[in-house]
């Protein structure tokens, strides 16, 4: 559901959250639902704000329950240090307000009534946030690590099991609170959503994965240089087996070799990235020899 525009981004607020709303207004929560509305909103503004001071054009800004998501023009040109810088400004932002709203109620400029409720939303916004689970910033965060070693693909898969962790962590305390009497909508909502992205952007991983191969072109274009990193695999490997091991903002050299250890020949990211296209994923690397060969003569 769309709600405007500011700054050229489109805002929009997730139905999950309009359901949130619903509830809290229905129980009279109507005060303390606009401080969590302002917080998540003040959290994901520090993600835009990162964003462009790092020259990435933010095209929207969703909110969720637990947060929000700000969609990035190209995103899979955002290196992972970027992409930790803007995943982790978020919490960030809510430690600056905890910190801030200390200060103020020190100084006896805002009532102790107030003050209570805005340093637990934001501390639990933060708090929540930073959990290693995909989509949170944490999640977001590891993954921004862990692709550097073990690929874009990789590291999604294993975020994103941590989301699908978090989600039955939710809905096992639902349960139990049920068993005591209490009823707690808010848990099986948060956790059907964290399942549902967490399942949605598993199965992107690989199209995302691709598309970063493709992305490079442009990157190295643009910056006129890139970083290289150097394979060396069983000549009978599957392709998919390959890209596996690639890591964003790397470009890949490939040295085949056999089971003696024996190079058998060399392969470039572009012949990996024709290949897939020709031969599709399984095939085996050392097929693409030959048309690499008659490629280069």
């Amino acid at each position: 559901m769309k709600l405007g525009i500011l700054f050229g981004i489109n805002i929009y607020i997730n139905k999950l959250l309009v359901i949130l709303i619903a509830i809290a207004i229905i129980l009279g929560e109507g005060t303390r639902l606009a401080v969590v509305f302002l917080v998540v909103f003040i959290h994901e503004m520090a993600h835009v704000v990162m964003a462009r001071a790092l020259h990435l054009r933010v095209l929207e800004i969703e909110l969720l329950p637990f947060g929000g998501v700000a969609r990035i023009e190209s995103f899979l040109e955002v290196n992972p240090r970027d992409e930790v810088y803007i995943a982790i400004v978020g919490p960030l932002s809510n430690a600056i307000l905890v910190l801030g709203c200390m200060a103020l109620e020190k100084l006896g400029l805002i009532p102790s009534k107030d003050y209570d409720f805005f340093i637990q939303a934001n501390l639990m916004l933060a708090g929540f946030n930073l959990l290693p689970a995909f989509p949170l910033d944490g999640g977001r965060i590891l993954r921004a690590i862990l692709s550097r070693e073990l690929g874009i693909k990789r590291a999604t898969r294993i975020t994103t099991i941590g989301g699908f962790a978090l989600a039955l962590f939710l809905v096992m305390t639902g349960v139990y609170a049920i068993y005591y009497g209490i009823f707690n909508p808010t848990l099986f909502i948060m956790a059907g959503f964290l399942a549902y992205s967490a399942l949605k952007e598993n199965r992107m991983a690989t199209y995302v994965m691709v598309r970063d191969l493709t992305y490079k072109k442009d990157i190295l274009i643009r910056e006129g240089a890139i970083q290289a990193r150097e394979l060396v695999v069983l000549y009978d490997l599957p392709l998919k087996e390959v890209i596996k091991k690639f890591v964003p903002h790397r470009y890949h050299s490939i040295v085949l070799v056999d089971e003696q250890l024996r190079p058998r020949g060399y392969l470039t990211e572009k012949d990996i990235v024709n290949g897939l296209m020709d031969y599709g994923l399984n095939v085996p690397v050392f097929r693409l020899l030959a048309q690499s060969s008659r490629m280069r003569g």
